[in-house]
């Protein structure tokens, strides 16, 4: 059986490191043949090969959202999740409207076109989060706005003329956390244990499991799941406010960066879930094996890494993405386990340590 991945970043990298373990083969769609799913691809194909890339492959899926409409097109018949699905993540504004009109706790937000912002931003209470509705992620494409709104002109100035926006009033929060779901096409569903997250700046520094428990939050999780007819893997990002509520801050239809610690924490991974989701296989356990966690590698080259300090704190594993250098990119992570919660958060503040300086754990 032939997989195909849409995209060919890490998260592709990971699924297939995962996948060939069950005996299978992968296909990537890139425009890059560089890119990290690529070099270890049994085939990598640019958009100019769509068609020979289709022709060989018996199921689809996607490690990221932004790919061409032309191109979901031809897949759409073989992609899971759904192109629908995928189409629906693509747009910030098209996400966050149809989870208010399902009846999910989202923060308060309006929908802007650009020549609209400085009204639309007076209708709400001061700060608000402005975030384009398409190509945003690890903080691209969002602007906090505190008090001076002098700045949106140079906002728009950013995006085509036609862009919409969505401005959602800031939640003062205690704390972020994830859940990631697998569901099978007979309708199977498995939930990881939720993780606590930390960014700055809109990128996921690092996240640790925790033994708190939320099960509102994780019957939305399955109930998303069912609504959307997922077949393979959903995360959910959510906030955990001052007075105690829980709002869905974003959903992933994929794998997920809060979700790389799965590979040594769990039994089965979010990557190895999802193969087996989308192939038909049963799914595989999703207990956690022991407390865990995972930092990100930023905009780091491999040579400006510690890697002696970091193996030598037992319990953990290097995931080198092998990508050139870049601001604020992405490049590798560290999973970690340990023996208790305690335990693994000391190590992960070792491993901020080591890697960016002293961050609270």
């Amino acid at each position: 059986m032939r997989i195909g991945i849409l995209g060919g970043g890490q998260l592709g990298w990971m699924t297939i490191m995962e996948g060939k373990k069950l005996g299978f083969e992968f296909l990537v769609l890139d425009s890059s043949k560089t890119s990290p799913a690529c070099k270890v691809a049994d085939g990598c194909f640019d958009y100019s090969s769509i068609d020979e890339f289709v022709r060989l492959c018996d199921v689809v899926t996607y490690e990221f959202e932004h790919i061409p409409d032309e191109v979901l097109e031809s897949v759409s018949h073989l992609t899971l999740p759904s192109v629908e699905v995928l189409n629906l993540k693509k747009s910030k504004v098209e996400e966050k409207l149809y989870l208010r009109r399902s009846g999910y706790p989202v923060p308060n937000f309006l929908v802007s076109a650009g020549e609209d912002l400085e009204k639309t931003v007076a209708m709400l209470n001061l700060p608000v989060v402005i975030k384009a509705e398409s190509l945003g992620y690890d903080g691209k494409g969002q602007y906090l706005i505190k008090g001076d709104t002098g700045k949106l002109k140079t906002i728009t100035m950013n995006h085509k003329k036609e862009e919409r926006f969505l401005v959602e009033e800031f939640v003062e929060f205690d704390f972020e956390f994830s859940i990631i779901g697998v569901r099978s096409g007979k309708g199977e569903i498995k939930l990881y244990p939720l993780t606590i997250n930390y960014h700055e700046e809109g990128i996921l520094i690092y996240n640790k499991t925790t033994d708190l428990n939320f099960p509102f939050a994780q019957e939305m999780v399955k109930s998303l799941m069912e609504e959307l007819n997922i077949v393979g893997l959903l995360c959910i990002e959510f906030f955990h406010t001052k007075d105690g509520r829980i709002l869905i801050n974003e959903i992933a239809p994929r794998t997920h960066n809060t979700g790389h610690w799965t590979l040594d924490g769990c039994y089965t991974s979010q990557f190895e879930n999802l193969v087996r989701a989308i192939c038909g296989l049963p799914l595989g356990s999703t207990r956690l094996k022991s407390p865990s966690g995972m930092v990100n590698i930023i905009g780091k080259s491999y040579e400006e890494i510690d890697i002696k300090r970091i193996l030598s704190v037992e319990g953990t594993k290097l995931y080198w993405y092998g990508k050139e250098k870049r601001y604020r990119r992405k490049m590798g992570h560290v999973n970690v386990v340990g023996d208790s919660q305690e335990d693994v958060e000391k190590k992960l503040e070792y491993l901020n340590d080591v890697l960016f300086g002293a961050l609270k754990c």
